[in-house]
């Protein structure tokens, strides 16, 4: 089982809880990728995946584009049998989401920002549509709230983009997500999304003239360690309870 994480800062209390040293990879990796390999609090072996720091910029490498390329090492060198996308997020106070609310993602995962109005099926290819595991039984035992996760590469959300995550039915907005998926998808590797709410997307009252970069600031620490808790038990569970059809 794999763990992959955008930022440095969402795998750390994961990993600092348990015991886990780093490894690399077989094959050379231009990217920077970060990968260690442990247990956790709960003493599950799993491997976690980072997706580093750019090299040229020295920031978390976040976005679609190092996910991807992230989920295909992980898939071709480690050879996962299931991968957990786990990560802080954007939440909807209009479908019910708060400020620290953690989610499992229900399928399809889409891109709410990839708009590709041509003849045939570009609309279709664009938005994505790929499948994630989910199980509505751990989403009631772990307490988690569950919605369809939607991916696109900016912080902030236009106009636009709110027309498209309410006609897509979002309850997360995040930036990795349904690249992973596509790459899932292709290697028949089962995936799960577990995200965090650090900001509300649609504004609530409470909320006016609070920018997203201010909400995820305020909140990433709430958000990640809600997220490391869930986590944990969600390990734990498919360690010893993998996905019908997948190998333990």
């Amino acid at each position: 089982m794999v763990v992959q994480f955008a930022m440095r800062g969402e795998a750390a209390p994961l990993m600092q809880a348990g015991e886990f040293s780093p490894i690399k990879p077989r094959t050379p990796d231009p990217y920077g990728f970060e990968f260690y390999r442990g247990r956790t609090r709960l003493q599950d072996s799993v491997l976690v995946a980072v997706a580093g720091v750019d090299v040229r910029h020295h920031v978390d490498a976040i976005g679609t584009l190092r996910a991807g390329l992230l989920s295909q090492t992980v898939i071709l060198e480690f050879g996962p049998k299931l991968l957990i996308n786990a990560g802080t997020a954007g939440g909807f106070h209009a479908r019910g989401g708060a400020i620290g609310d953690v989610y499992l993602g229900s399928s399809p995962v889409v891109f709410h920002d990839r708009r590709i109005n041509l003849p045939g099926g570009f609309l279709g290819f664009g938005e994505g549509h790929r499948p994630v595991l989910h199980e509505t039984d751990i989403t009631l035992r772990l307490g988690l709230k569950a919605g369809t996760v939607s991916s696109g590469d900016s912080l902030d959300c236009t106009p636009e983009d709110m027309k498209h995550l309410r006609r897509l039915g979002a309850s997360v907005k995040e930036m990795e997500a349904a690249a992973i998926a596509t790459v899932c998808e292709a290697h028949r590797v089962p995936l799960v999304l577990l995200k965090a709410i650090t900001d509300i997307v649609d504004h609530h009252p409470e909320l006016h003239g609070v920018s997203t970069e201010e909400q995820f600031l305020k909140n990433y620490s709430l958000a990640v360690g809600n997220l490391t808790e869930k986590l944990e038990l969600l390990i734990h569970h498919y360690t010893h309870n993998p996905p019908e059809g997948v190998p333990p």
